[in-house]
């Protein structure tokens, strides 16, 4: 009786290799590629909203109606529009959004200024 000769380990592990190689490819190649984001506000809706704005500085201060606010003083309203410069880092604006989370605030525009 004769006994059967397997396949050499190499060529297992050549396989093995490459199927990691690309699955590590394709993982990088999707994660570097951007989504593009198109905005979903018309100005008309801007306008009509522009009494609900707040505003974040990129010092981190707050303005509602052109009226400077605290954390503690942000209006309980179901709909507002945030603005904020592109610079400001988003530890600032963070505690704005559970703040507003917290006074039941239910749909929140995020818009984002350029830089002066």
């Amino acid at each position: 009786m004769r006994k059967k000769q397997s396949a050499p380990a190499t060529a297992m592990t050549d396989i093995a290799f490459l199927l990691l190689l690309f699955f590590l490819i394709l993982a990088l190649s999707t994660r570097l590629t951007p989504i593009p984001l198109t905005p979903a506000i018309s100005e008309d809706a801007l306008a009509a909203q522009a009494g609900n704005t707040i505003v974040i500085g990129r010092d981190g201060s707050l303005f509602y109606q052109d009226n400077p606010i605290s954390l503690y003083t942000i209006p309980s309203e179901t709909e507002i529009t945030l603005l904020a410069d592109k610079d400001t880092p988003f530890k600032l604006i963070s505690p704005v959004l559970e703040a507003l989370q917290k006074n039941g605030t239910t749909t929140i525009h995020c818009l984002v200024g350029q830089s002066q």
